[in-house]
């Protein structure tokens, strides 16, 4: 299971913890009187704005002062975001990686939110500067899209280019929503191309053939190229 799955199995038995609640007996008032986690999460969730980032400063003043269990829930209030940057940061790895790198993020995150700097927003705060902390993550690999990319048995043609993982990430996640790559080609693309995972590799997982998948990826990269010669 992912951290995701783990996180709302725990949430499952927390959100009805009464002895919790009573631990967060501040944010439960500011939350509207809430009497569990539950209404808590309720309450943010349908809250406007300004009512649900009251609720979400008083958890991270606590989460920052030590408080486990504050720091916890804000997490989970915040899991919808967090997906999002799992979905979003393809180079970090397979799905599992990204969900654990997106959790350690956001987490780190709340746990040194700057709340003296920035005592609203929290919840775009926090999965901002979670993402430059992913981003940051990202292997800084020299990557290139050539239309004749290399094949199996030949090495792949690089430039040096600062920032090129990231540049080539935010590429194919556009190319992705602007439908011109399907999603399993993108990701291919930067599994291979950004975190440097074997083409072998990621064949025997899917049990496919190399030259398989060494032909889509050149057909996925050339497509790419097309497009972005089209759009120059």
């Amino acid at each position: 299971m992912t951290v995701f799955e783990l996180l709302e199995q725990e949430w499952a038995r927390l959100r009805c913890d009464r002895l919790a609640a009573r631990r967060l007996a501040d944010v439960c008032a500011v939350a509207g009187g809430a009497l569990s986690l539950a209404d808590v999460e309720a309450y943010v969730r349908s809250a406007g704005p300004e009512e649900a980032d009251a609720v979400l400063l008083a958890l991270v003043r606590r989460a920052v002062g030590g408080d486990d269990l504050a720091a916890r829930v804000l997490l989970q209030l915040l899991l919808p975001g967090t997906r999002n940057l799992a979905r979003r940061w393809w180079a970090l790895g397979d799905h599992e990686e990204r969900a654990a790198a997106a959790v350690t993020a956001v987490y780190h995150r709340i746990r040194g939110y700057p709340v003296a700097r920035r005592p609203g927003r929290v919840a775009a705060n926090v999965l901002m500067d979670a993402a430059r902390e992913l981003r940051r993550a990202v292997p800084r690999l020299t990557v290139t899209l050539a239309a004749e990319p290399a094949g199996p048995d030949h090495a792949s043609s690089s430039v040096p280019a600062p920032h090129a993982a990231v540049e080539l990430a935010e590429v194919l996640r556009d190319a992705v929503d602007d439908g011109i790559l399907g999603r399993d080609d993108a990701e291919l693309i930067a599994r291979s191309r950004i975190a440097g995972d074997r083409v072998a590799d990621i064949a025997a997982h899917h049990r496919l053939g190399s030259r398989t998948l060494w032909d889509r990826r050149h057909r996925a990269e050339r497509t790419l190229v097309a497009a972005h010669r089209r759009s120059a």
